[in-house]
């Protein structure tokens, strides 16, 4: 009975084999280097907000924080074809995008000694951070899609996201502890934050030193210079099932900015949490992202990507509704949990979708369309929830002006569902097996192994 279960516990901890020794290395590479990433990923989501609150930043500037990144990423992505087909190398466009993240890593770690409108150039700086990130983002998927075996690729980007979401999720809360011990609880001061900036600067560093070291196969194709373009790509969404797609992204990331950027303020300034409190509560998503990333891994491969996405946006529509009415810290961190539950499985699904349905020569043009439209509709998004957040009073027996901006993110939401789901606008590319409701709970974490342990409990008392 125990070496079953323990069989069974520790088989999806393994990675899957892949037999060519070249690709084998790269991957692993690719893997130290997601490891650091996240690193750094998850101490400037625990902390970035909270430092530009510091600041004294304004309404209008926790808005642009939430939308000017992904806006800036978005123009840059419409670039990055172009560049991709002069440079030949995918390896060297990834390493500038990384160097020129860790300059604004730097920058951003002097901030708060900066005499006038410290919060906008934060902002300013965050988004070249991320606007640089996004630069490379397109030519790495495509770089990574040719180092992944196609017939493993779910449960291999379940398997290393499984462990990225601990190193995330580690270093998040194990930063806000410190945080709280530091200060005892009380608000940080800047220099708290720089030492968390100057610590995510160290992570990205040991990450291109990784990227450097990875396997870079080489290109079987040469993308072109002339393709369709932006525009030619949108205007095919009556048609392309993939642009209608990507329309689909982009409004349920949209109606989401709508009232994202004002989570941490609601958290810190509206419900008043210790700041230990609040990195537990913001971190909860990625406890649900580790449980659940392999999961979803395992039921795209088997029912196709389409249906994970799908599923997983109608939960995302519903997520905001619960916070009208719960403001204990203990309902906060489990709707946190199921957030990251979802949104785990809405964005391995929609990478694997975008694998699936474009052809190589076209995925780094494809990808940069998808994050381009996510961007715009982000920026469009947090931009009307930034105006809306002066103008919009609280609603019923609501408390705050933060809530009827949940409200209202949650209808925008649900509307794109109805609309792309509800008439069936996009469709499934593989092969599929028809989905089993009892499968799919058997696959939920932990069922499997409380049915073995159920049964061979019971059949070991028969015996006695």
């Amino acid at each position: 009975m125990n070496a079953s279960l323990f069989a069974r516990l520790f088989a999806s901890w393994k990675p899957p084999h892949i037999a060519d020794p070249a690709r084998r290395v790269g991957l692993w590479y690719s893997f130290l280097d997601g490891l650091c990433a996240m690193a750094m990923v998850g101490l400037l989501e625990t902390h970035a907000m909270a430092a530009l609150i510091s600041l004294h930043a304004s309404k209008f500037e926790l808005a642009l924080m939430g939308s000017l990144p992904l806006f800036l990423s978005a123009l840059v992505q419409l670039v990055t074809p172009a560049v991709s087909a002069k440079v030949h190398s995918r390896k060297r466009i990834v390493l500038w995008s990384v160097w020129t993240q860790c300059i604004c890593l730097f920058l951003l770690a002097f901030t708060g000694y900066v005499a006038h409108a410290p919060a906008l150039v934060f902002v300013l700086l965050y988004a070249a951070y991320a606007m640089s990130g996004s630069f490379g983002a397109g030519v790495w998927s495509s770089w990574f899609a040719d180092l992944m075996p196609a017939e493993i690729r779910g449960q291999y980007c379940a398997w290393r996201n499984r462990y990225f979401s601990i190193a995330q999720v580690s270093v998040g809360l194990l930063s806000g502890m410190i945080v709280h011990r530091i200060t005892h609880g009380l608000t940080p001061h800047w220099k708290d934050f720089m030492a968390i900036l100057l610590t995510a600067l160290v992570c990205r560093v040991c990450s291109s030193v990784c990227l450097a070291k990875q396997y870079e196969p080489p290109l079987t194709f040469q993308p072109v210079v002339r393709d369709f373009t932006y525009l030619d790509f949108l205007l095919k969404a009556p048609t392309s099932n993939f642009a209608r797609f990507t329309l689909f992204v982009g409004l349920i990331h949209g109606a989401t900015a709508v009232s994202g950027p004002f989570f941490s303020k609601y958290f810190l300034s509206d419900l008043h949490l210790p700041y230990a409190t609040f990195a537990f509560v913001t971190n909860a998503h990625l406890i649900g992202t580790l449980l659940f990333l392999p999961f979803w891994g395992k039921v795209a491969d088997r029912y196709g990507n389409w249906w994970v996405v799908r599923v997983a946006a109608t939960g995302i529509a519903l997520i905001p509704v619960p916070y009208l009415w719960l403001a204990h810290p203990f309902w906060l961190w489990w709707l946190g949990f199921a957030a990251g539950a979802l949104w785990s499985g809405f964005g391995l699904a929609t990478f694997n979708y975008l694998l699936d349905t474009v052809t190589p020569p076209r995925r780094v043009r494809c990808s940069a369309y998808l994050g381009a439209t996510v961007g715009f509709c982000v920026f469009a998004g947090g931009m009307a929830g930034g105006w809306l957040a002066y103008h919009l009073p609280p609603l019923w027996f609501w408390r705050y002006s933060a809530q009827t901006l949940f409200a209202l993110s949650a209808l925008l939401r649900l509307a794109a569902v109805a609309v792309f789901v509800g008439f069936g606008l996009v469709r499934e590319i593989r092969h599929v097996k028809p989905v089993s409701p009892a499968e799919i709970f058997a696959e939920f974490p932990g069922v499997r192994l409380s049915l073995d342990f159920v049964r061979n409990t019971y059949r070991a008392l028969r015996r006695i």
